[in-house]
C-alpha cells in the first residue's frame, strides 16, 4: 500500500525531462520533496581534466508512516543540463546496462538511505563545448518515475 501511495505522489509531482518537458533552470540546490520522501544530491569532482564525476542521493523519509519503493541494478544515475536553457543535455541512464536485481527499500520513519552513482567521465563526448553545467541525481524507481534532485553547477571540460 505504501508503494501505490509513493507511486501515486511521484506521478503527481511537476513534470520532468523524462516525460518531454523541459524543466526551468532553477539553480537551487534545496532537497527535492517527492512522495513524501525528502532527496538531496551531492556531486563530487574526483578528477579534474577530464572532469571525473560522481553523485549521491540522500533519500530521507520524514513522514510518520513507512514507505517502501523498488528500484533495480543501477537505483541512481546522474543528469546534466545545460546552463543556458536548462535542457538536458546528458543521461548517465541513457543505455546503461543493469543488473535485473530487483530491491525494495522499506524506509521507517526518520530513516535515510543514500545511494551513489557509477562514476562518470564521458559527459561532454566530442559534441558538447567545455563550460558550467547544472548536475542533478536521480532515483530510477521501477514504478513512480525518475525523482531528482539538484546537486549544483559544475565547470566541465575535456582536452580538446
Amino acid at each position: 500500500m505504501a508503494l501505490l501511495a509513493f507511486a501515486l505522489a511521484c506521478a503527481d509531482r511537476t513534470p520532468g525531462p523524462e516525460t518531454g518537458n523541459v524543466p526551468e533552470p532553477d539553480r537551487s540546490t534545496a532537497p527535492a520533496d517527492v512522495g513524501g520522501l525528502a532527496l538531496e544530491a551531492n556531486v563530487a569532482v574526483m578528477e579534474s581534466f577530464p572532469v571525473q564525476l560522481t553523485g549521491t542521493l540522500r533519500v530521507e523519509n520524514p513522514t510518520q508512516r513507512t514507505i517502501s519503493f523498488d528500484v533495480g541494478g543501477c537505483p541512481v544515475f546522474l543528469r546534466v543540463y545545460g546552463s543556458a536553457k536548462g535542457e538536458v543535455v546528458w543521461d548517465q541512464g541513457d543505455g546503461a546496462i543493469c543488473t535485473m536485481i530487483l530491491r525494495t527499500v522499506t524506509l521507517e520513519p526518520g530513516a535515510v538511505e543514500s545511494f551513489q552513482t557509477a562514476g562518470a567521465g564521458d559527459i561532454l563526448g566530442e559534441d558538447l563545448p567545455d563550460g558550467t553545467y547544472r548536475v542533478a541525481v536521480y532515483l530510477a524507481l521501477v514504478e513512480g518515475g525518475q525523482p531528482e534532485a539538484v546537486a549544483g553547477e559544475v565547470q566541465l571540460a575535456v582536452p580538446r
